[in-house]
């Protein structure tokens, strides 16, 4: 059984990778919130800051892009488990013999990667509205950067998804935890700013961390955190690896809880 499912988790994978893109592209409302939406915001915020100081315009940008990496993550992490709900089709994959996750993996990648398209489609429409060279000390690591946080945001992705298994309130979670995500975690703002009381909560995504790191390496002038750039990325890694492990088990968990109920159904938990 161990050699079946190293076998044909990777196939479902890929499958569930290729299902999810078509799906994607089948449905335009997903294109207006992963791209449409946050270069509009952008745009707004980079009227409002292209008179300030440049660092200013910078945040535009790194707030518009998150605003579509998040939504991505969040609204697809979401539905990669209410559509199973909905189809009927949830029990059935948690029963088959591969683990869930392989399935729920494929959707989440293929977010992260359209969620980082968007944020590219931000810093572009942007960068061509400033009309001059941004002030990014280092644009090569300020791309390995912007990677390395929708990859954090990702595993946050996972996590939510398998948490959504034993919601029916997927949707309200999604709805409030969007904007409640680009505050805690910092994208439009640096979390310094924020009271003092909320700084562990901010602490405990590794968003949060990817995105000090990115600030401390790329912007002019940006102090941060006190631990730099080396311990942000150490809490990026850290805190990305935990959150993929507790998803695996938390998935694991799952197809045990229903064997040893004879099947069940999603509603049963």
């Amino acid at each position: 059984m161990t050699v079946v499912r190293s076998v044909v988790g990777p196939r479902v994978f890929l499958a569930s990778l290729r299902i999810t893109v078509l799906q994607f592209l089948a449905d335009p409302q997903w294109i207006i919130g992963s791209a449409a939406a946050p270069v509009v915001f952008a745009l707004t915020a980079f009227e409002i800051y292209r008179f300030s100081s440049p660092t200013l315009v910078l945040f535009s940008i790194l707030g518009g892009g998150m605003m579509s990496m998040w939504a991505q993550t969040l609204y697809g992490s979401g539905w990669a488990t209410s559509q199973d709900r909905f189809l009927g089709t949830l029990e059935p994959t948690l029963g088959a013999p591969v683990g869930y996750v392989w399935v729920v993996a494929g959707r989440v990648v293929w977010n992260t990667i359209s969620g980082l398209l968007g944020g590219a489609l931000v810093f572009g429409v942007v960068a061509l509205a400033y009309g001059r060279p941004l002030p990014v000390k280092d644009p090569a690591l300020f791309a390995v950067l912007f990677v390395v946080v929708m990859l954090a945001l990702s595993t946050v992705g996972l996590l939510f998804t398998a948490l959504f298994v034993f919601s029916r309130y997927a949707g309200f979670v999604q709805n409030i935890g969007e904007f409640t995500f680009y505050v805690i975690t910092g994208c439009m703002f640096p979390i310094l700013i924020l009271p003092f009381w909320t700084l562990p909560f901010s602490l405990a995504f590794p968003a949060t961390w990817a995105l000090e790191a990115l600030r401390a390496a790329t912007f002019p002038s940006y102090g941060g955190l006190s631990w730099g750039v080396a311990g942000d990325l150490v809490g990026t890694l850290a805190l990305s690896l935990a959150y993929v492990v507790a998803s695996w088990g938390l998935y694991r968990w799952v197809v045990r809880y229903l064997s040893d109920k004879g099947g069940g159904t999603a509603d049963d938990y």
